[in-house]
């Protein structure tokens, strides 16, 4: 009996999904400019309150903090430089056109949370998966998982990827302190907690509508308890509240 075989088949799989890929990216593809979520952040969330953290990019400087701190608004208070969204080495290693809102959270307990939003721009490169950019940041990840946040007035609860890590305290070699890290991306009508999820919807936009979306990568971070998921109890409640205040609805996108 003549044996069947399906690598031919996996081999013409194959060089059609490297096809695509490569058309998604090489192919002049019309530019979104409007993307699937608000970028202004709440100023008050989950009994936390926020303010807008800025960055100075005079070397000699380096000042950051929040709008709060500062008398005049987008200036540093050390050197009088102008003021950035984003710190000096995201701005050198990230496309022109990539856009950041950043705010940090307080609460009565003094417990901090840090809410970041990357926006794509024409280039892919312009969000990179955290596994790329956390180690740059002094970040050592221990493990990862996905949680799920029940949402109001959302069919299904919101996939939420986390990355628990430890970060070096300076100057002392045996202690770190243990940070979370949970995001997840959101398009124009979709949202993933997986990298390769996006890809995949990025090139297919691409190739099959001709369009090429602004993508956003949200994260909610802060530090936890070493051995513990207890932060995850007061992480849920501020992506629950965070989603709405964020996401577009269907009206709102189709006006864009």
């Amino acid at each position: 009996m003549e044996k069947f075989s399906f690598r031919p088949y996996l081999i013409i799989i194959g060089l059609m999904i490297v096809t695509s890929f490569l058309l998604a990216f090489t192919v002049d593809v019309e530019l979104i400019d409007q993307p699937g979520v608000r970028t202004d952040l709440p100023r008050e969330i989950a009994g936390y309150t926020g303010s807008q953290r800025l960055f100075c990019h005079n070397k000699d400087c380096e000042w950051s903090g929040t709008m709060d701190q500062l008398d005049v608004p987008d200036i540093c208070p050390d050197c009088g430089e102008p003021l950035y969204a984003m710190s000096w080495p995201e701005k050198e290693q990230l496309p022109d056109d990539t856009e950041f809102v950043k705010y940090e959270y307080t609460n009565d307990t003094d417990r901090t949370v840090y809410v970041s939003i990357v926006l794509s721009g024409r280039e892919r490169s312009s969000i990179h998966r955290p596994q790329r950019c956390l180690p740059g940041q002094g970040h050592k990840a221990l493990e990862e998982h996905d949680i799920s946040v029940p949402v109001e007035d959302r069919r299904k609860p919101l996939n939420v990827r986390v990355i628990e890590s430890v970060v070096p305290v300076p100057g002392e070699t045996a202690a770190a302190t243990p940070h979370y890290y949970a995001y997840w991306f959101a398009g124009r009508g979709r949202e993933t907690a997986s990298h390769y999820a996006r890809m995949f919807w990025l090139a297919w936009d691409r190739v099959v509508h001709g369009v090429a979306h602004k993508w956003a990568y949200i994260s909610v971070a802060g530090v936890r308890e070493e051995d513990s998921r207890d932060y995850e109890e007061q992480l849920k409640p501020v992506i629950a509240e965070l989603y709405p205040a964020l996401t577009l609805t269907d009206k709102e996108l189709e006006r864009h």
